[in-house]
């Protein structure tokens, strides 16, 4: 088993052979304008870029292998509050575990949350990249400092529903009242 250095795409895979031969293999993922705008659509965003993943997968045993990667990208998202754009920087690393074949806890219960990766064929590192970003970019959105203030529309009469409004004790006073002056 021998050491070697790659230079892979977004859409590369590692088959199951080149695992099995290869001691440790380091390895750096670029990626091309339409896997930028594929992986921007995948995940929502206006806009990713300064995207990096690099790390090594050390054989560590029969059949598994442990993966140890950095990924980065600074990505655009639309603030929840005023859909103003959001730029976020994710740096973040990856640990994982890979197995060669099927993953049986996840057949006998589905429920079952496991951390290892199994393969069976060949491993996508650019699935691994984009389940990475997935799981690290802000669910919600916003700005430092913006909040959510209070607006009120009704029509022009009527008495605009707020949450004081419509708390019972407010309608249990107005009940109480309208009995008083009856």
């Amino acid at each position: 088993m021998k050491e070697i250095s790659k230079k892979l795409s977004y859409i590369s895979k590692i088959g199951i052979y080149g695992l099995e031969t290869e001691k440790k293999i380091e390895f750096t993922l670029s990626f091309n304008d339409n896997e930028l705008v594929q992986i921007k659509k995948g995940l929502n965003l206006i806009s990713i870029r300064k995207t990096s993943m690099s790390g090594r997968i050390i054989a560590t045993a029969a059949n598994q292998w442990h993966l140890k990667a950095k990924i980065g990208a600074t990505i655009v998202q639309e603030s929840v509050l005023s859909l103003k754009p959001v730029t976020t920087r994710i740096d973040d690393s990856v640990d994982r575990r890979i197995i060669k074949g099927r993953d049986n806890a996840v057949q006998k219960s589905e429920l079952e949350l496991n951390e290892d990766h199994f393969i069976e064929h060949e491993l996508d590192l650019g699935a691994i990249f984009f389940e990475s970003i997935a799981l690290s970019i802000p669910i919600f959105p916003k700005e430092k400092g913006e909040s959510f203030e209070d607006k009120i529309f009704t029509a022009k009469g009527i008495d605009p529903l707020t949450d004081d409004r419509i708390s019972p004790f407010f309608i249990l006073n107005k009940l109480k009242e309208k009995d008083q002056s009856e």
